[in-house]
């Protein structure tokens, strides 16, 4: 059941502070105090006949003293507002609402009180993370900030507070420093019987804010963490502009969404049974939603639609109704497109997807949109509601992600991992029509010594021409792209002759033996590049670049400032790569496989939580070969899946020898190849390997590549929903580096986002990564999963990554990998340093 269609009483407060008529004001100001609560009730003959909150201490004359003996009769709220405890979160939000209260009784079925409920408790309940994160602060102020300086005396600061919408005014000192003072801080003094002569001594401080760009989510989490009622909103130059408090993030906060009303119009028939002030609420509750709402009948005709509808299309009620749902039309879909969504609710009673609309001003616009059929009694369909949110925004963060992970910010032109993409489509293309094309490596010769001399600013504007240069010696079909540092590289597509990769080369050459001026001063830097042809230096990608490196590194140590194609002597690449094979298709005969764990904790503690199972190979005749070189070849000659399984074997292995040793669980994850996890049979051997060790299998993690749903993704989504049966949590490995399909993902039962190493290792070197880092764990929360940041090496980069929301990090700051008996003793730590 969604949260907010749970009753009030599964977050009712039944510890009920009471107090008599007669009680002193004093009184019930250190009762309230005391039990850390807002409000008490007043009581008599067992009948609560008023209540007193904080808010309340507001409208006491603070210049007569004898104040803090009258009776709380006098100043108490009459008659007490109620709810009954069955009535719903979502309708309790509705009913604070109306009566403009912060505070509401609570009964049983027979009218006792039991409890009290505020507005707090509704918004930590609510249960809609999601929409808190499609609003930002600054969209919810209604007012400036309440400022009033600190000498002023304290009882004109009672009436600016009255005023106030946030119950509260924020203190400005003489340093230009900021405090505040609330209705909590006046109750407080009453407590003390004493009430200061200024506001500066009353004031708390400092006052705490937040930006007025971050989204409510972060302001309600913060508002929690802190403790405190309100924060200070400031803009970006660091001035105030406005307070926020729980109040107003529930006056911003709409009272039902997607499920609540599928869950309405389902049951349309049985709500028609229900009572009128149920059908009152449920038509307030859709007319209040965040999302569209359009309801058609069965001859496809607009009956009727909300507000939102309007707001985000344009057309009002009397323009839509009457009409037919083609009036949003945007002509982007083919009429198959809608044969099928229609097919489907016919066969399936419903219909979910992405589809572009157009609004009235001609704007086309991406939507979520969900279309249930309802049915009368007799099962048949007389009507359709459709449920939508504009979801560009949302789009917008998918590109930016995809710009961030896929092009160089300094220089604008594609990075390392596009270039990769373009790089294997263009090598598949080049296959199937018997094509040639080439990678030309481009290395900047001296460009470290000037870095290092003049500067960044001048070795980055070097940068940024150096690219315009190449893009200048290149055609429309090429691609250009930098790789990091000083290295470019460059691929040409469709050589029909060598001659004309040579001429490009002899072009780019000539190019860097003209000045760079930069600040008007006259540098000069030239460079060094290496060819390699497919397919006479190679079939594979990979080969392709190494050979390209190989032969740009001899040109260097030729006297640089000149090109070379490769030459088979430049490397011994192929022999080793031969010797690898061979070892490999024996290492797990020879037992030469080993398991080394590296342990993750919590960003906010350092509490063990988990460990990656990482794979070491150690070949007698060969020495140790690192993963990233021997794992492609054994994808290449088709052995992964094999030593896949035996990394899953020897992990359940340990899980148990450590469980008999009476450790405390922790998770542990292990890497799984695309082909596992598309392979069929994948869930029933992993339920086997868990079965056969006796290990639950919540204690076990696979971590996927965003590559993996690229093959066959709908046997990868059944897999993983087969695994999630069996208990076992799902990450996405180097998250942001690949197949960045959000809409896909978000449909899956993912636990955790992993953030790859190279964003952390350079996130204080490049802007970009850090922006990036924060839109990974942003959009992990908003899509219920937990973030872990591979690669944490330092203090810094951890007090980052835990400020910006990230769960779990992993890296050398925490421990290298270790081998099992080594690792065991982490389990005696149980919290690692990481500060």
């Amino acid at each position: 059941m969604s949260p907010i269609n749970q009753p009030i009483s599964t977050i009712v407060n039944r510890n009920l502070l009471t107090c008599l008529p007669t009680e002193t004001i004093t009184n019930c100001a250190q009762a309230m105090q005391k039990n850390g609560c807002s409000s008490i009730l007043v009581i008599q003959n067992n009948v609560p006949v008023g209540i007193w909150t904080e808010r309340d201490s507001l409208r006491l004359d603070v210049s007569n003293l004898a104040i803090f003996n009258k009776p709380v009769s006098t100043y108490m709220n009459a008659p007490v507002k109620s709810i009954r405890e069955d009535v719903s979160i979502g309708a309790a939000a509705v009913r604070f609402k109306e009566e403009k209260v912060r505070h509401l009784l609570v009964t049983d079925m027979d009218d006792d009180p039991i409890g009290i409920i505020t507005q707090t408790d509704v918004i930590l309940k609510h249960g809609e993370e999601y929409y808190l994160t499609l609003k930002s602060v600054g969209q919810t102020l209604t007012a400036k900030a309440p400022v009033i300086d600190a000498d002023i005396p304290f009882s004109q600061a009672i009436e600016n507070i009255q005023d106030a919408p946030q119950s509260a005014v924020c203190v400005k000192f003489s340093d230009d420093s900021y405090g505040i003072l609330t209705e909590k801080d006046v109750t407080r003094f009453v407590s003390q019987k004493h009430f200061p002569q200024t506001v500066g001594e009353s004031a708390s401080k400092p006052l705490v804010t937040i930006s007025h760009a971050v989204n409510l989510l972060e302001a309600r989490n913060k508002l929690v963490t802190t403790g405190f009622r309100h924060l200070g909103v400031h803009d970006e130059t660091g001035a105030i502009i406005g307070l926020i408090s729980f109040s107003s993030i529930l006056s911003s906060l709409q009272f039902e969404y997607v499920r609540r009303i599928n869950t309405i119009l389902e049951e349309r028939s049985q709500a028609l049974k229900k009572s009128q002030s149920n059908l009152h609420l449920a038509h307030k509750i859709i007319e209040a939603s965040l999302d569209g709402v359009i309801i058609v009948n069965a001859e496809n005709i607009i009956e009727y639609v909300n507000p939102t509808f309007t707001q985000v299309t344009g057309f009002s009620a009397t323009e839509a109704v009457g009409q037919t749902p083609a009036l949003l039309k945007s002509g982007r879909h083919d009429n198959t497109y809608y044969e099928e969504m229609w097919q489907q609710i016919l066969n399936e009673g419903f219909w979910q997807g992405e589809i572009w609309n157009r609004r009235k001003n001609g704007e086309i616009f991406p939507e979520w949109l969900t279309i249930t059929a309802i049915k009368d009694d007799a099962g048949q369909i007389y009507q359709y509601a459709g449920i939508f949110c504009d979801i560009s925004e949302r789009k917008t963060q998918e590109n930016e992600i995809r710009k961030l992970a896929y092009f160089d910010e300094l220089t604008q032109m594609p990075n390392r991992r596009l270039f990769s993409d373009r790089l294997h489509m263009a090598v598949a293309r080049a296959k199937r029509h018997k094509e040639k094309l080439a990678i030309i490596f481009v290395d900047l010769d001296h460009f470290k010594k000037i870095n290092d001399t003049l500067g960044h600013n001048t070795g980055d504007e070097i940068l940024i021409e150096a690219a315009q240069r190449l893009t200048a010696c290149t055609r429309e079909e090429d691609t250009v792209a930098r790789l990091g540092g000083d290295e470019f590289v460059l691929l040409i597509p469709e050589v029909d002759d060598i001659d004309e990769v040579t001429k490009v080369a002899d072009r780019i050459v000539t190019a860097f033996s003209h000045s760079f001026v930069i600040n008007e001063r006259q540098l000069f830097v030239t460079a060094s590049l290496g060819i390699s042809v497919f397919p006479d230096d190679g079939e594979e990608v990979e080969t392709l670049i190494k050979n390209a490196d190989a032969a740009m590194y001899r040109s260097k140590d030729e006297g640089r400032n000149t090109f070379k194609m490769f030459n088979p002597s430049f490397t011994d690449h192929g022999l080793r790569q031969l010797q690898i094979e061979n070892a490999l298709r024996n290492a797990i005969k020879k037992n030469e496989f080993e398991l080394y764990f590296q342990p993750q904790a919590q960003a906010s503690d350092g509490k063990l939580v988990a460990a990656e199972a990482l794979l070491r190979w150690h070949n007698d005749e060969i020495g140790v070969i690192g993963p990233a070189e021997f794992i492609p070849i054994a994808e290449e000659i088709g052995i992964i899946s094999v030593i896949g399984d035996w990394v899953l074997e020897r992990a359940c292995q340990h899980i148990k020898e450590w469980n008999e040793k009476g450790y405390k669980p922790i998770i542990i994850s292990i890497n799984i190849a695309p082909e596992q996890i598309s392979d069929i049979h994948f869930p029933k051997k992993v339920a086997e390997t868990v079965a056969h060790y006796g290990i639950d299998g919540k204690i076990l993690e696979i971590e996927i590549t965003e590559g993996s749903f690229i093959r066959n993704p709908e046997q990868v989504r059944d897999n993983i929903l087969a695994l999630k049966k069996i208990g076992l949590r799902i990450a996405i490995d180097d998250f942001g580096t690949g197949y960045s399909n959000l809409g896909y993902l978000r449909e899956l039962p993912i636990d955790y986002l992993k953030i790859d190493q190279s964003f952390v290792k350079d996130m204080f070197n490049e802007q970009g990564n850090r922006q990036l880092i924060s839109t990974i764990i942003s959009m992990s929360q908003g899509m219920g999963m937990e973030s872990i940041a591979e690669g944490v090496e330092t203090v810094l980069q951890a007090e980052f990554l835990n400020d910006g929301g990230c769960d779990i990090v992993q890296g050398y700051l925490l421990s290298k990998p270790e081998p099992a008996d080594s690792f065991e003793r982490h389990f005696k730590l149980d919290f690692l340093k990481i500060k």
